[in-house]
């Protein structure tokens, strides 16, 4: 072999051998399905949510995303696996609002936000809604919060589990209004609603989109947690109409992936997000299951994420909530 062939001959093999190894660039990704980890079941606010975002994501990247449900263990089974997932952007998930709270109420929990995961953008948030048994002799927040006072430990509220961001709000409520209240945990907002029309508990606290249940007067909706009225609910007061603007419940989702992700590939994602917030297919059905949209791309969402843990870290332990095991 001449020396020219030789030369030419290691610049193939130097080529091909590094060529391989070279990490995909953002142009060449995705180059194949995605798994969308969802910490719920199906038929969950967020197993729907998620279905929505899947869709729509999946036509603007061209590849198809998978949906797969991880629940249990408070979203501790759907952490574990992304957080071991390869940081390809093969796998992501939707994380939910309670994974800034955990730390401060799981005694096990494990996962430090933004570090244990690498946030993406801020899909979407939701809010709380207080319902009140009809029966009771008040119309109103304020009316409620002056009966409560004036029958401490009396009043029972249901919501859908211990440490859920349903929970929290009513926790939130009487923290900052120095009212008694005791909690009964369902699993599941369904049964606390029914038990709450039925009388068997005096209030409850719902999602957006549960709380559609309440029509035709089955329950009293005395206020809405978000910053401002939803329009599924455009005559329920918020927290904050009512002098009440630290009582504030945002049920955030957003999109995460295993820590160490590539910069390319996060802004990829990012961007594919944030042109699906700017369809206004996507922003009605958001607003069919109680969602509205709140993008914020990746640094923003770090920075958010931050604030969240903070503001949880001060308030959840003044709550005396018990740990949950």
């Amino acid at each position: 072999m001449s020396r020219r062939s030789l030369i030419a001959s290691l610049c193939i093999v130097t080529f091909v051998l590094f060529g391989a190894l070279r990490p995909v660039a953002a142009d060449d990704y995705p180059s194949r399905p995605i798994h969308l980890i969802i910490t719920t079941p199906a038929g969950s606010l967020v197993d729907v949510l998620g279905r929505l975002y899947a869709e729509a994501m999946s036509a603007r990247l061209g590849q198809p995303i998978v949906v797969d449900n991880r629940s249990g263990g408070m979203t501790m089974l759907g952490t574990d696996v992304l957080s071991h997932a390869d940081p390809d952007g093969y796998t992501l998930m939707i994380g939910p609002s309670e994974l800034t709270m955990l730390p401060f109420l799981k005694k096990d929990y494990r996962y430090e936000p933004n570090k244990d995961y690498t946030p993406v953008a801020l899909v979407t948030s939701s809010w709380t809604v207080f319902a009140i048994y009809p029966g009771l002799p008040v119309k109103t927040l304020p009316e409620f919060i002056a009966y409560a006072k004036a029958n401490p430990g009396k009043l029972r509220y249901g919501s859908g589990g211990v440490g859920g961001a349903l929970h929290i709000a009513v926790e939130e409520l009487k923290l900052k209004t120095g009212i008694d209240l005791v909690h009964v945990p369902y699993r599941g907002g369904g049964q606390a609603a029914t038990d709450a029309m039925a009388g068997q508990i005096d209030m409850v606290s719902l999602g957006l989109a549960s709380a559609r249940i309440a029509e035709g007067g089955k329950l009293l909706i005395l206020a809405q947690t978000g910053p401002s009225r939803h329009p599924l609910f455009p005559d329920v007061p918020t927290t904050a109409e009512y002098g009440l603007p630290e009582v504030r419940m945002d049920t955030w989702f957003g999109l995460i992936a295993p820590p160490n992700t590539p910069t390319t590939i996060v802004e990829r994602l990012d961007r594919a997000t944030a042109e699906v917030e700017q369809q206004q297919s996507f922003r009605d059905n958001l607003a069919k299951i109680g969602c509205a949209p709140t993008y914020l791309p990746h640094a923003a969402f770090a920075a958010f994420i931050a604030d969240d843990l903070a503001k949880w870290r001060q308030l959840i332990p003044a709550m005396g909530i018990p740990p949950i095991e």
